[in-house]
């Protein structure tokens, strides 16, 4: 089962996105804070990271550097309510899967998450 965090500090949309990747079947856990979130980077493995930029205690570009620091297999998908050029450009530099706006649409999550997992299982057979 492949296993999900999402890291927000918006109750509603850790609760939403949850609850559209369970019933998927697919493994989640979502933390609302910086210092938290560091903490189970730190501690577990994920295949998939959806990160939002402005968090409480820190910065989501902050967490994205350090999952790729620590050479982390899972895809970064960077998730914000303020899109803005300099943001596209540090996820674009920091290898990220995919930078979206939220709300986030149930059938665009589904999209871009079948897409990553379909990449992911190819580099996987290459190997």
């Amino acid at each position: 089962m492949n296993k999900i965090l999402i890291v927000d500090d918006e109750e509603s949309i850790c609760e939403t996105l949850t609850w559209m990747l369970e019933k998927e079947g697919y493994n989640v856990t979502s933390i609302r804070d910086f210092e938290a979130a560091q903490e189970i980077i730190k501690s577990q493995d994920f295949d998939l990271y959806f990160i939002d930029l402005i968090l409480p205690g820190g910065n989501g570009i902050n967490l994205i550097k350090m999952i790729k620091e620590m050479q982390k297999k899972g895809s970064v998908i960077i998730i914000t309510g303020y899109p803005n050029i300099p943001t596209l450009v540090d996820s674009i530099r920091l290898d990220t899967f995919d930078y979206i706006k939220k709300p986030i649409k149930e059938t665009e999550l589904k999209k871009i998450i079948k897409h990553a997992f379909s990449l992911k299982e190819k580099e996987n057979s290459e190997f």
